[in-house]
């Protein structure tokens, strides 16, 4: 594997609150962890893991929201009729961005095996292999 400049960026000059930083921090380390087992890491992604962990911080965000206030809010007293979270579609936008961009980085199940070359172990004998050999008669 060669050798990439990859470098995190500042989470705390981006995100004003603690929080969001941290979780970016997190987020980083994590992602970064998956792309150097599947040994993908390369200076091109630089931008689509970047916008992989604003998209999982604002998931976060909205997710957090949404378990706190429900996905419908209290609507008008005089219309007595709910309103849709906001942070409900947020949520939604950002899974669906997160899906695409995890799929891009090799990082969801499906298109890994299309990332990195499987590595297959040595395969074991079993008494079920003498069994079944043919008999030399």
């Amino acid at each position: 594997m060669t050798e990439t400049t990859l470098r995190e960026p500042d989470w705390f000059e981006l995100y004003p609150e603690q929080g969001d930083a941290l979780e970016a921090g997190r987020q980083w380390t994590a992602v970064m962890a998956d792309l150097q087992t599947a040994g993908t890491i390369a200076d091109a992604n630089g931008h689509t893991v970047r916008r992989l962990i604003e998209f999982r911080v604002q998931y976060w965000r909205a997710a957090k929201h949404v378990a706190e206030h429900g996905t419908i809010l209290a609507g008008n007293k005089r219309a007595k009729i709910g309103q849709w979270n906001p942070y409900w579609s947020a949520m939604q936008h950002a899974d669906a961005r997160i899906v695409v961009l995890e799929a891009k980085l090799g990082l969801d199940p499906l298109s890994r095996g299309k990332a990195t070359k499987v590595q297959r172990g040595k395969k074991k004998a079993r008494a079920a292999d003498a069994y079944l050999k043919p008999r030399a008669d």
